[in-house]
């Protein structure tokens, strides 16, 4: 008999504890488990949504400073109809700097009329007089206009009995937009 009191007396709680494990721990512990993993994908779903936004609001700057730039370029391009006007302006600008455009020659062969692209890259030849330092001022001034591609060719003289001293001749890239480009928009 003493036997079957120690097996009620330890054994009852034994039974209790597998039937507190069983009932309680293991679903209890399932749970949290299946809390942690779902913590987990929200985690990642988090991170996957931020980094969407950085680069949606990346992309967002970039088309903005592209629409900026493409509007300044339309502000400030001529047309190809406007060239002339636009070569007058340049020469202005030459006199301003102590330069003579004494003469402009248009290079009809490198407008592309048929390119599918609004911008086309007429080229001119000048013939400019002037100091030389005058002269690189005023070339450093025109690079810096938007409608300015690059100088392809350039070729200088120099002559003492001549004034101004330096003479050249410069073929000049320039940028200007086809028509209206983006009018209905």
């Amino acid at each position: 008999m003493r036997f079957k009191s120690i097996y009620i007396w330890y054994g009852t709680p034994l039974a209790l504890i597998v039937i507190w494990v069983f009932a309680v721990y293991i679903p209890f512990s399932s749970q949290v488990r299946n809390r942690e993993r779902s913590l987990e994908s929200v985690k990642q779903e988090r991170k996957q949504v931020e980094t969407s936004i950085i680069t949606i609001s990346r992309q967002a700057k970039s088309d903005d400073k592209w629409k900026e730039s493409l509007n300044e370029f339309k502000a400030q391009a001529p047309l190809i109809d406007m060239m002339p006007d636009f070569i007058r302006e340049i020469e202005k600008a030459a006199r301003n700097r102590g330069v003579i455009v004494d003469n402009v020659t248009s290079i009809h062969s490198t407008i592309d009329t048929e390119q599918k692209s609004y911008v086309i890259n007429p080229v001119f030849e000048f013939e400019l007089k002037g100091g030389f330092l005058e002269t690189g001022r005023f070339l450093e001034e025109l690079s810096k206009r938007i409608a300015f591609r690059g100088i392809q060719k350039a070729r200088i003289s120099y002559n003492e009995k001549q004034y101004p001293p330096v003479t050249g001749r410069y073929t000049i890239e320039f940028k200007a937009l086809k028509g209206k480009i983006f009018e209905g928009k």
